[in-house]
């Protein structure tokens, strides 16, 4: 294995995973496939929490805790930690890239909204 791996960004699908520590974490591109809050239909919530990070562009995350579902625009120069049901968009159909980095092998549910 080759000691330093650097990755080009150029997401091609809505998640694409790009390095995978197996049975430990991995990290991946996120372009939300969304591009208004009104198309999520669906939130996630896996078994750990995950991160994210804004690398180009505007994404919001929709997120639902105690019962409330609310908007989190994501923001350069921040990390969020999300334990809790999520999705996400890119408003007016902007570009929008996120690094998300998860535990391997984390178990994901779903509901609708």
């Amino acid at each position: 294995m080759c000691p330093t791996r650097i990755f080009k960004i150029e997401p091609k699908t809505e998640w694409e995973e790009l390095f995978k520590d197996k049975g430990k974490w991995l990290f991946g591109i996120y372009v939300p496939k969304a591009t208004d809050r009104s198309e999520v239909k669906k939130l996630e919530k896996h078994k750990y929490p995950e991160l994210f990070y804004l690398i180009d562009g505007e994404v919001t995350l929709v997120l639902k805790e105690n019962k409330e579902i609310k908007e989190l625009p994501l923001k350069k120069d921040e990390v969020v930690i999300v334990d809790t049901w999520h999705n996400g968009y890119r408003p007016m159909g902007k570009n929008g890239i996120c690094l998300v980095i998860e535990r391997d092998k984390n178990p994901t549910k779903y509901i609708e909204i």
